[in-house]
């Protein structure tokens, strides 16, 4: 039997082991894993999550339900109204499936056609209407239900839901399909005429209260975390936007969301508390990127978030940079320079990071995650090897820059080499995530960035045009410029893209990077 547990972190969690007969069918649909695992959210009640569990466990065991059936032949009923409901989201999965299909949709209605035809004889076929034959006559329906079932891909459409129907409810779904198969080739007739008026046949589809087996949005957002591997950070930011969706879709699977649903939920989510943009820069970007991975992989018959729009309101800026004035810069490199005692790692990060990023012009989540190790000796030269090693590096791409002399002079070293080992500038996350990827919690360096821009705010640098962190990288791209150091080799130091594919050959050593960093003056706090 399945049960719920309180781990020691005070997470209700639970696990069920995947049977044998079905592990490999279950993790072609759903992903490959030997057991499904349950995790309420944090902060849940115990009743919350018994009842969260049980919505879970049935789902879970609808999954596996719903293999052994097709497999072995039977499959689930419907009533009349849930057949109705499923043949509408078939029709939606049907129209999306097809919409970029240029081809004569005429000659695929044909074929339900002939089949009655042929049954029904030429006679009778030319003195009645093919509606009234179709509604009146059963043996005719058995006859081409099969038919009907082929041209209509259903075998596909149900395999993303991961359902089986017995063959009372298949019959019923095939009866509702004959009709909403014509006005669907219609419909895809009109879209390849240049017609892209609102459809309103759709309209007549009540929602599928049934058993929903396909992936919720949470559990494609897992699909696709374990498929392909992201960075933390993404995780961590990307999950909240996944589970509010399926709190927005309750009960509702990723392949039910229609192109309309999903653009009235962005707009729902615009408040005065968020801002437009950041729904399209978080929400909406996530939402395309995994919907669209997964409509790829085939998981779901389209991506409803293809062609969402939000309309951002046009910013005034009132700065005339993105650098840090040179008021703003000395403010944060004294107040880092007056730190005594770096003993503790948030210290240790106040005193050094602002003074490496100014030389480096370094990504912020770069240098916050440095480690004892990362700072080296190559070739006589003193360098960070900033590397995916010690967390995030944008495209994985890693690379060695000098370190300036000023940071030297300053003790940068002997800071470094004191160190015990590991991070610089935090303790490391003794705790494990038991494997669960999407679980991942913001990563310590991120959580210590985050706390200097805070820092940063309250000495004072309070321009909410500003980045706080992040404003180092234009300020060193700034000066570089103006002491003559090339865009290209400015970009080899701060990993920025070359603009040319050309200027990305013949990549700059380490020591020419050192070479062209004696030009970079030293920064003056006074």
């Amino acid at each position: 039997m399945v049960s719920i547990t309180q781990n020691k972190n005070g997470r209700f969690t639970a696990r069920k082991r995947i049977p044998d007969d079905v592990r490999t069918e279950f993790g072609r649909l759903y992903g490959p894993r030997r057991e499904a695992k349950f995790t309420a959210p944090a902060g849940a009640k115990p009743h919350e999550a018994k009842r969260l569990f049980s919505e879970w466990l049935a789902e879970v065991e609808a999954r596996i339900a719903a293999i052994r059936a097709q497999r072995n032949g039977e499959g689930i009923p419907l009533t009349r109204h849930q057949a109705r409901a499923l043949a509408g989201a078939w029709y939606d999965w049907f129209v999306a499936r097809h919409a970029a299909t240029d081809s004569d949709w005429s000659e695929v209605l044909d074929k339900v056609q002939n089949a009655m035809r042929q049954f029904v004889g030429e006679k009778r076929w030319e003195e009645h209407d093919p509606n009234e034959l179709w509604e009146h006559d059963e043996e005719l329906r058995k006859t081409t239900r099969p038919v009907l079932a082929d041209v209509g891909e259903t075998a596909q459409f149900l395999a993303t839901k991961g359902m089986a129907l017995n063959n009372l409810a298949m019959d019923l779904f095939l009866d509702w399909l004959y009709g909403d198969l014509a006005a669907a080739l219609k419909l895809l007739s009109r879209r390849t005429q240049g017609d892209f008026s609102s459809d309103k046949y759709r309209d007549r589809f009540p929602k599928y209260e049934g058993a929903e087996t396909g992936d919720t949005p949470t559990q494609l957002f897992e699909r696709w975390v374990v498929e392909r591997q992201p960075a933390a950070g993404t995780i961590e930011s990307w999950r909240y936007v996944f589970r509010a969706m399926s709190q927005h879709f309750a009960d509702r699977s990723a392949a039910s969301i229609r192109p309309e649903e999903a653009q009235q939920w962005l707009r729902s989510l615009v408040s005065k508390e968020r801002a437009a943009r950041t729904v399209r820069s978080t929400h909406l970007h996530a939402s395309k990127a995994v919907f669209g991975w997964a409509s790829e992989h085939k998981y779901i018959p389209r991506n409803p978030f293809n062609e969402a729009k939000l309309t951002v309101p046009k910013q005034h800026k009132h700065r005339d940079t993105q650098a840090f004035y040179p008021d703003e810069y000395r403010l944060i490199l004294k107040a880092a320079h007056e730190i005594t005692d770096a003993s503790k790692t948030f210290e240790a990060a106040k005193r050094w990071v602002p003074w490496v990023l100014a030389y480096t012009g370094a990504r912020p989540g770069e240098i916050t995650q440095l480690r004892k190790q990362d700072v080296i000796k190559r070739e006589g030269i003193d360098a960070l090897r900033l590397t995916p090693d010690a967390g995030t590096i944008k495209n994985n791409k890693p690379r060695t820059v000098p370190l300036h002399e000023h940071l030297v002079a300053q003790g940068f070293l002997e800071f470094a080499h004191e160190h015990a080992g590991g991070p610089l500038f935090y303790k490391p996350d003794q705790k494990a995530n038991g494997g669960n990827r999407t679980s991942i919690k913001k990563a310590r360096a991120a959580q210590v960035r985050q706390r200097l821009a805070t820092w940063v705010r309250e000495l004072g640098v309070t321009d909410s045009e500003l980045s706080p962190n992040h404003a180092w990288r234009h300020t060193f791209k700034q000066i570089a410029d103006r002491v003559g150091i090339s865009e290209r080799m400015s970009d080899n130091i701060t990993g920025h893209a070359h603009r040319s594919v050309g200027a990305s050959y013949g990549a700059a050593t380490l020591g020419d990077m050192a070479e062209v960093m004696k030009k970079f003056p030293r920064y003056s706090v006074e």
